[in-house]
């Protein structure tokens, strides 16, 4: 299972840094080919993702990569990353009882719970959707390691649909310090998720989008920042439909969310609900001059459909 080598019972504390090395790629190379059996999104296309409410059982490998250089290297920025999650499928109801439509199951009832019970899913709008808590931050830095090919890497897995509970976080040589996302003491105005919400968004959640930081290692001084997104069309109708309910993000802004109503690969409706297209970028350029060299850089998001094995998305920081 993708350099899985084992399970531990203890959950993790992610206020540290961690330095996740790259020690075989085992693959990764085959990401974006042709042959590889995954499939980016396109500007062109339909969005293609592995979030499918008929198919939750499947593996998330979440990817980090700080391609920045190795120790030494004078281009080289740490990059800090929070995750952002919510509730990845809508059941076609705003009605407070938010409902699994592949079981035809109530999974919860918000609006006869006791308030605080979903104080970040549900308690801030009033919206099934649209709410999303912030993960405890980590940071990529290779300082202290070995990197391979100047990257330093991370891969998030666990044995949940979305990876909230450290307590099922999956070992593997790209997560050697067992990182989640944790949700337990996010920052303020946002509550600890209780554990009502952890159970919920382990079996229906994922990440929407990040805020990311590149820092200067040698100041500490972040030189870039800001939001990213997968892209994805939610102008074409084929295959999206406007929920109509607004989104609650940090910025302020209430973008509509869309849900998956025609997925290419099964001919059915997903329901996996998206931030509505512009809302974010899915990627970022940016220049930084170190001494009398000035580097430019790159911030990019790419999604992929895949599978027991396989990445689905992987957010990386590279030299431009």
């Amino acid at each position: 299972m993708g350099g899985v080598i084992g399970l531990t019972l203890t959950a993790c504390t992610t206020d540290s840094v961690y330095d996740d090395v790259d020690q075989q790629r085992n693959g990764l190379q085959s990401e974006n080919s042709d042959n590889s059996g995954m499939t980016t999104f396109s500007h062109d296309g339909p969005y293609q993702s592995i979030w499918d409410i008929y198919n939750r059982n499947r593996e998330m490998f979440y990817h980090y990569v700080n391609a920045t250089g190795d120790i030494g290297n004078p281009a080289r920025l740490n990059f800090k990353v929070t995750p952002y999650v919510g509730l990845a499928y809508y059941d076609r109801r705003n009605d407070g009882k938010y409902e699994d439509v592949n079981i035809g199951l109530t999974q919860a009832i918000f609006n006869t719970s006791p308030t605080g019970t979903y104080p970040n899913m549900f308690d801030p709008t009033g919206n099934e959707i649209g709410n999303f808590v912030p993960a405890q931050p980590f940071t990529l830095t290779g300082s202290g390691n070995i990197t391979y090919w100047g990257d330093v890497e991370l891969k998030i897995f666990s044995m949940d649909h979305c990876h909230v509970i450290g307590a099922n976080t999956v070992a593997n040589i790209y997560n050697p310090n067992l990182l989640f996302f944790d949700i337990t003491s996010p920052p303020a105005p946002y509550q600890p998720s209780t554990p009502q919400e952890e159970q919920l968004l382990s079996q229906y959640g994922k990440v929407f989008f990040y805020y990311w930081e590149a820092i200067d290692p040698t100041t500490l001084a972040v030189v870039h920042s800001g939001y990213i997104m997968p892209q994805c069309n939610t102008n074409n109708t084929t295959y999206w439909q406007d929920t109509t309910v607004a989104a609650n993000l940090p910025t302020g802004t209430n973008p509509n969310l869309y849900y998956n109503i025609l997925s290419n690969d099964t001919g059915m409706a997903s329901f996996e609900v998206v931030l509505e297209t512009g809302t974010y970028p899915n990627q970022e350029t940016f220049n930084y001059t170190i001494g009398a060299q000035t580097y430019s850089y790159k911030v990019e998001l790419q999604t992929f459909l895949g599978g027991t094995t396989d990445l689905v998305s992987t957010l990386k920081l590279s030299l431009n």
